[in-house]
Formats: C-alpha cells, structure tokens, sequence
C-alpha cells in the first residue's frame, strides 16, 4: 500500500502539489480539486506497477533509475519517481507540468 509520507520525498507534497494547485484555484476551484485527486490516484497506480511509467534518461547519473508517467486524466502533468527494490512500490520524486523543462527544475531542485 502506498504510503506518502514513506514513499513520496516531502517536497512533491509542500511544492510540487502546491504550486500545481494555486496556478488552477484562481479559475477553476473545482478543477484543481479533480487534477489533485488525480495525481494521487497515479501514486497508488504507480506504487502496485513500479514499472509501469517510461526509463528517464538524464544526463546526471545521479538521477539514473527515474521513471516518468502522465497522469492519465491529465496529460499534461507528469509524475517522476524511483521504484523501490524488488518492486516493492516508489518514491515519487517530481511531479510536473509537462510544459516545465524537467532537466533544469530537478538540477535546481535536487531530490533522491
């Protein structure tokens, strides 16, 4: 079972999840409401398929082993993250907006 705070780096829940929220909230309350629940349905699609999302190829070895998925109701929010050891769920590590330059937020917001 998915469990965000083992499994999810602290900072997906205190920026990611919050920044995605206040850019939707001002036109549509409703809709970031939805967007949220969304992502977080993902963690637990993710956390029972680890291998589910697509091999990240990053130029930093340190960010080698990085799995990419898009939010299925919401395409243009992509979810980065770790599987664990023998599959045994994840560590969601980003979650972005398909439009951000994923390269240069993670070298400015490095996170394991």
């Amino acid at each position: 079972m998915f469990d965000p705070h083992e499994q999810m780096h602290p900072d997906v829940e205190d920026i990611d999840l919050v920044e995605i929220a206040e850019y939707i909230i001002p036109d549509n309350p409703d809709a970031a409401r939805a967007v949220l629940e969304a992502i977080r349905d993902t963690f637990l699609i993710l956390a029972r398929e680890p291998l589910l999302g697509t091999e990240y190829h990053p130029i930093r070895q340190v960010l080698r082993g990085i799995r990419m998925f898009t939010v299925t109701a919401y395409p243009n929010y992509l979810i980065y993250y770790r599987p664990l050891p023998d599959n045994t769920g994840v560590r969601i590590l980003y979650v972005l907006n398909a439009a951000r330059d994923a390269g240069t937020y993670v070298r400015e917001q490095p996170r394991q």
